[in-house]
């Protein structure tokens, strides 16, 4: 993997146990079952760090293929991690043990970490302006 990818991987994950663990103080003082919504958030948080590995991969080899060959991989990735997510989400309303709500935070924690990194550079440019 590339150097500049894999701190990019780096950077997002960085930010993915942050925001867990912001989520997770506030889950401690605010919900009725602490237990099980950091359990979700725990499994959601994995799942997308996982899920968000494998975008990387799939996008760097798609850019190495012909432009037909790069739509139907770059398809069928997005199918099997859209399906990885829906059996995340479907064990997780399954099993008592694992709240859907910690389990959807702990999922859109990737997308989270990107926003909020992207706001602290768009201020930060701000300021220097």
């Amino acid at each position: 993997m590339d150097n500049g990818l894999g701190k990019q991987i780096r950077d997002v994950n960085k930010g993915i146990l942050i925001i867990d663990l912001i989520a997770a103080i506030l889950i401690v003082f605010l919900s009725n079952s602490p237990k099980e919504m950091l359990t979700g958030l725990l499994f959601g948080s994995i799942i997308a760090m996982l899920n968000f590995r494998l975008l990387a991969i799939s996008l760097q080899k798609s850019v190495t293929c012909p432009p037909t060959k790069a739509q139907i991989y770059s398809t069928s990735r997005y199918i099997i991690r859209m399906t990885i997510v829906g059996v995340v989400l479907f064990v997780s309303a399954k099993s008592p043990h694992i709240s859907v709500i910690g389990t959807t935070i702990g999922l859109l924690s990737t997308k989270f970490s990107i926003l909020g990194k992207r706001v602290v550079v768009d201020k930060l440019k701000r300021k220097e302006a």
